[in-house]
């Protein structure tokens, strides 16, 4: 093989390298989300670039007037809900973004197809691929969005039981217990759901209808079996601050259970980084220079 493809290679892979370290890293930041207008929204310029899409879907929002009251409509609904209602998005924005997210890969697919051919003609192999991806693009944040708000409140649970469990014996009721959550729990989406179901019983709602439509709009299994463990507690009259002391210590320890389960994968999931692009980089470190030597040597 040639000095210069080999050279070539290792730059290739320092560089497949790098990028697979900077995605890891970037991966494991935090998201640096804040709160506006009853959705979350993430800083700094991919905040600018939505604030423009979403401009442009709210624009074309009366073309889909009608879609939440469809079956398909209603389901989407249900996912906004569970993602915490990003950017305070309607199914018809939603579905308009989608289109905003067509055209704007599209337009990458153009411009990249027009400085890939000589003559300046556009190639559909590059403006097909990146419109279709565009357009799935909202649905994928849409999904990653639900699976990392359920894990934040999955997280968050023990923690708002642990105050629940102090307040309620401490001699509050459960609804004094519920506000002492919103002023002293920790900031996340589960403590912005309690805020909600507190101020529907102020509103005049029972405490089980509260709770139930709180446990439906989040939708996580042990949220759900709180709730329904805390409705019967009320219905057959059993202690209220024994039953969040059980089901807080039940998840604390599946937290910790979950925890070392991941634990355990971590290896695993670092065998295939490892063999495709940190050990090849690693060898031609080692040993590009011993082959140059020896071409240059004329032979070791």
């Amino acid at each position: 093989m040639p000095p210069e493809a080999l050279f070539y290679a290792a730059m290739a892979a320092a560089a497949l390298s790098a990028a697979s370290a900077a995605w890891l890293v970037l991966s494991a930041r935090p998201s640096g989300e804040v709160l506006v207008a009853g959705g979350r929204r993430e800083a700094g310029e991919a905040g600018a670039l939505m604030g423009i899409a979403l401009r442009l879907a709210r624009a074309l929002a009366p073309l889909h007037r009608g879609a939440a009251e469809t079956p398909s409509g209603r389901e989407l609904e249900k996912k906004l809900i569970k993602a915490g209602r990003p950017f305070g998005m309607t199914v018809a924005e939603f579905l308009c973004l989608r289109y905003v997210g067509a055209a704007a890969g599209a337009l990458v697919g153009w411009m990249l197809s027009t400085q890939a051919t000589a003559t300046g003609e556009v190639d559909f192999t590059y403006v097909v691929p990146l419109a279709i991806f565009g357009s799935l693009y909202p649905q994928l944040r849409l999904n990653a969005g639900i699976r990392r708000r359920q894990l934040r409140i999955f997280r968050d649970l023990p923690y708002v039981l642990d105050l629940l469990t102090l307040s309620t014996e401490a001699g509050q009721d459960f609804s004094s217990a519920m506000a002492m959550v919103v002023d002293k729990g920790p900031p996340g989406p589960l403590v912005d759901e309690f805020r909600i179901a507190h101020q529907e019983v102020t509103l005049g709602k029972t405490r089980t209808e509260a709770l139930r439509a709180m446990a439906s709009r989040i939708d996580v299994p042990e949220l759900t079996s709180f709730v329904l463990a805390l409705i019967q507690a009320g219905e057959l009259g059993s202690s209220v601050g024994r039953v969040l002391r059980i089901m807080a210590e039940q998840m604390r320890v599946k937290r910790s259970s979950l925890a070392e389960e991941a634990a355990g994968k971590v290896p695993v999931k670092l065998m295939a980084p490892l063999i495709l692009l940190i050990f090849p980089a690693s060898f031609i470190v080692l040993f590009v220079p011993l082959y140059l030597r020896s071409q240059l040597s004329g032979g070791f």
